[in-house]
């Protein structure tokens, strides 16, 4: 095969010969940019079908600017405080949903043979440290008004509604220990009193390093009088929790954004159709006349003349009568030849209004990130249906749980063990910082039959304790330790008591203290061998069990006592 080369890169066309062709350089060449129009993609063009689309940038950073962040916080605030239960529950019950009463920190240090009590006592004092200290507002938040629990909420109410917030690790004056203050995402920003310059770094009060890393976060505040003020904050000080969506946005947006103007439609559609309600209920009558040939009568069908409002019908004869006595019971009234008397009522709200408002409830519960059985109406669940929809809920809920941890707990509960360490409270082991977030129970509808599921996995070993205890909301190494305790105790309590049985004193034995297991092993002898309570292989293949259980309860006990002396 032969190999042909061209100066010329722009020639791509052969000829019949499979040559280059040479092109024929012109004074104009046309440009030959294939666009959007004559393009494969009919997304990519302009139609007048709909609205046109206008994007003043590419870059994300950008592209959430300060102008559109502020305008759709605005609305954000509004609709929550205003948007009925459906805001309420896309807010606070996912807040609720995602913390819980709480995530809480478990130490997991590292273990040195001979010294498991020592780390075992260590991790058992940060926890309870932990629990006194970050547990009460006075001191965990400089503004004395949340503790770490509430404050967890609270970060989440601000990333669903404003998109992002900051805690600021300080320094309290009186004391010199770590606290933290919170601040809104409005209160975070470039400020009036600094014009941001083309290139100084500043985007929306965090100036921005070479790669995009935060170096400096800007907090604006105002005084009774109206007066701002700005401080600049390194970020080494600062945990931000925003939602972050774009590579290279530095503010997160409301988690409302995508349908913010449903939202305010919604709530429009709603005062409307409650307002129809409304004067529907208000009962209106008429009264019909048939149209008379040569005699057309005012309000009838086919005439020019509207009939007049009145509180009085027309019996013929002269004769009248005043609504209330027509509608009042006890006598027969009849009406002139041709007239109906009639109920007017109201057809609202329309059957497609209801369809169409269940569309944008389904629309807005999706773009919080849920299901909207979950948020508005779990009734229409059931089934299969019900188990995909709290999977889904499981899994959106550990994201979001993993999210909190990352950008605010985990960093924080360090920042807080190293200054317990400074302050010569917590003693510095090995591996302090070393840790993980136990999450509260999980939420689940069925949970006798996946309880057993979990109960063989953990059988099998695909389950381990820490996951069994983690699902509702506990920490394994507690857990286990406080099993061990108490069979120790019943262990130990069987060991110092004794029975006095016609006169002699005896020890008191297993099946003693644990009746249910000698009737059980009784049972399970009878369906087995088929033969009667006195026979004696039963007898002895029972008594040889009940002495294997106590030998293996010596053991344990032995076990116990071994693990819990201190090693040299």
């Amino acid at each position: 095969m032969s190999s042909f080369t061209t100066s010329d890169r722009r020639s791509v066309i052969l000829d019949a010969s499979g040559h280059p062709m040479i092109r024929r350089e012109l004074a104009h060449e046309p440009d030959l940019t294939p666009h959007s129009m004559a393009g494969s993609f009919q997304g990519a063009g302009f139609s007048r079908d709909r609205g046109y689309v206008y994007i003043p940038t590419l870059d994300s950073k950008r592209e959430v600017d300060s102008w559109s962040r502020t305008e759709l916080n605005k609305r954000a605030r509004f609709v929550y405080a205003s948007g009925g239960g459906l805001m309420q529950r896309g807010v606070d019950g996912v807040a609720r949903m995602i913390v819980g009463t709480g995530l809480l920190p478990h130490p997991t240090p590292v273990r040195v043979r001979g010294r498991e009590m020592k780390v075992r006592e260590w991790s058992r004092n940060v926890r309870r440290l932990y629990m006194e200290r970050c547990g009460s507002r006075v001191t965990y938040d400089l503004s004395q008004r949340r503790n770490t629990f509430q404050m967890q909420r609270q970060i989440k109410r601000c990333k669903i509604v404003d998109g992002d917030c900051v805690k600021v690790l300080i320094r309290d004056e009186e004391t010199g220990r770590l606290r933290r203050m919170l601040y809104e995402a409005n209160q975070l920003g470039n400020g009036s009193k600094h014009a941001s310059k083309t290139g100084d770094g500043w985007h929306d009060g965090i100036k921005c390093g070479p790669q995009n890393q935060p170096l400096i976060y800007r907090i604006n505040v105002c005084d009774a009088n109206g007066t701002e003020t700005s401080t600049d904050i390194p970020a080494v000080n600062v945990l931000h929790s925003l939602n972050d969506q774009r590579i290279n946005q530095m503010r997160g947006l409301t988690r409302f954004y995508p349908v913010i103007n449903k939202v305010l439609d919604r709530g429009e559609i709603l005062a409307a159709m409650t307002k129809g309600i409304k004067v529907a209920s208000q009962i209106a009558y008429t009264v019909e006349q048939d149209l008379q040939q040569g005699k057309p009568v005012p309000g009838a069908p086919g005439t020019t003349l509207p009939g007049l409002p009145t509180t009085e019908l027309d019996l013929g004869s002269g004769k009248k009568v005043t609504l209330e006595q027509f509608l009042s019971g006890g006598a027969a009234m009849g009406l002139k030849p041709g007239q109906r008397f009639k109920i007017v009522q109201s057809q609202n709200p329309h059957p497609n209004t209801q369809g169409y408002l269940h569309e944008m409830v389904r629309d807005i519960a999706w773009a919080i990130g849920y299901s909207p059985e979950i948020l508005w109406s779990i009734v229409e669940l059931g089934g299969a249906n019900m188990r995909f929809v709290q999977a889904d809920l499981a899994q959106q809920i550990e994201i979001e749980q993993d999210e909190l941890v990352d950008q605010d707990l985990g960093p924080d509960y360090v920042a807080w063990l190293y200054d317990m360490i400074v302050a010569g409270e917590i003693e510095e082991i090995e591996g302090w910082e070393r840790h993980v977030w136990i999450a509260p129970a999980r939420l689940t509808v069925d949970f006798g039959r996946d309880g057993k599921l979990y109960l063989e996995e953990l059988k099998r070993g695909v389950r381990t304790m820490q996951s069994m205890y983690g699902m509702r909301g506990e920490m394994a190494d507690v857990g286990i330790e406080d099993y061990l305790d108490e069979r120790q105790t019943i262990v130990q309590g069987i060991y110092d008591r004794s029975i006095t049985v016609n006169g002699v004193t005896r020890p008191m034995t297993f099946e003693e203290a644990f009746p249910e297991i000698r009737q059980q092993s009784i049972e399970q002898g009878k369906s087995g061998s088929g033969e009667d309570d006195a026979n004696s292989q039963a007898q002895a293949d029972m008594q040889a069990m009940i002495q294997g259980m106590d030998h293996k309860l010596n053991d344990i006990a032995h076990a116990i006592q071994f693990a819990r002396e201190p090693k040299s």
